[in-house]
């Protein structure tokens, strides 16, 4: 701009000059309809630099303030962007150490910022399940993308939002390879909604991409065999050969406190004899009738190994089951409370309840 406005300035010295030299002082008309503007060239010219030099200082007052306004707004919104981080981090914190109060507390006064606001929604979501607080938790959980939305199916299965949760994993589900989250996902939903001949489907085409361990495969398959106590065999004997190994127990826990006991009898006389007493002792604390030919065979047993806790159990609630409470109390107390299981509890507290021995009900509560 100076350069422009020096070549400008060299010119109208020029042309001043030239005629001053020959002694002519030159005439600018201007004439522009009635309006007619006259001056000598030196005149002109010196309008014409002071009209630059005008435009000129505009212009950079408009840069100045222009500059100033950028700066400012930038200032304000570099803040506002370092509040929303602050937030989004804070949440994911509080979220990691199960603060759920703080993640609230998080944002209430600032969003997490725009590229992470359906993860803010499903921390928040998160959280208002923890409390109890389902409705809030759909109200955040409805707040998200329909993206998004699809990638958080267990936070609906949890909001008590089963079928939408299905619905969500309908498509990954479609796909050769679905993910393992989304196939176990997919079974918890199954399961909430009771579609049980859905699930045993899915259980025989899906099963190997499970990664789940063996404790939670028996997990969710005592809660399905609860569930389906009358159907329960006719469910078991359609589950692939692999599962069957984590579904037994459940299964034959259903059956026992289904009254059962003598049609899964040859079961457990095989596992007696294999040396399974814990899985035995596991089954018969769920029963609620006796067996003499089970019994019988356990005390077999307990004349090999006196000592052992699972055998001693098993004889205890064969006892319990018969009504013996008071036989059921004693063998109990023999049982090394450091080889105690949980199991257990629920028929000791009875048979101890029923023979008036409360202190030893209160000690064993206290150990539960």
């Amino acid at each position: 701009m100076i350069r422009v406005i020096l070549i400008i300035i060299a010119i109208a010295i020029a042309m001043a000059a030239g005629h001053l030299l020959i002694d002519e002082k030159g005439y600018v008309l201007i004439a522009y309809n009635d309006v007619t503007i006259e001056a000598t060239i030196v005149a002109m010219a010196i309008m014409f630099f002071m009209l630059t030099i005008g435009i000129w200082l505009v212009v950079k007052a408009i840069k100045f303030f222009w500059r100033l306004y950028r700066k400012s707004t930038g200032h304000f919104g570099h803040k506002r962007a370092m509040k929303a981080s602050q937030a989004w981090q804070q949440a994911l914190w509080a979220t990691l150490n199960d603060d759920n109060e703080q993640v609230q507390v998080a944002f209430k006064k600032h969003d997490a910022p725009s590229q992470w606001q359906d993860y803010q929604y499903a921390l928040l979501a998160k959280s208002a399940l923890q409390q109890g607080e389902q409705a809030t938790a759909v109200q955040h959980l409805s707040a998200m993308s329909e993206e998004a939305q699809s990638k958080v199916p267990k936070l609906w299965l949890q909001a008590d939002k089963g079928e939408q949760a299905l619905v969500l994993l309908e498509t990954p589900m479609q796909q050769k390879k679905p993910q393992s989250t989304e196939i176990t996902t997919y079974l918890e939903g199954l399961l909430v909604e009771q579609k049980y001949v859905e699930l045993i489907k899915t259980l025989n085409d899906k099963h190997k991409q499970v990664t789940w361990s063996a404790e939670h495969w028996q997990r969710f398959f005592a809660r399905f065999f609860m569930q389906n106590q009358p159907d329960g065999q006719a469910y078991y004997e359609q589950l692939p050969k692999a599962l069957k190994v984590y579904a037994q127990q459940p299964y034959l826990q259903s059956m026992a406190a289904s009254g059962q006991i003598k049609q899964i009898q040859p079961a457990l006389l095989k596992w007696l004899k294999k040396g399974l007493y814990h899985d035995v002792s596991a089954v018969i604390s769920a029963a609620n009738e006796g067996d003499l030919q089970l019994t019988h065979a356990i005390q077999a047993q307990l004349k090999k190994q006196p000592d052992n806790a699972d055998l001693l159990a098993c004889l205890a609630c064969m006892a319990h089951v018969d009504g013996d409470f008071e036989l059921a109390a004693k063998i109990f107390d023999n049982i090394n409370k450091s080889n105690w299981h949980t199991g257990w509890t629920s028929m000791a507290l009875r048979s101890y309840e029923q023979t008036q021995q409360y202190q030893k009900a209160y000690e064993l509560a206290i150990l539960k």
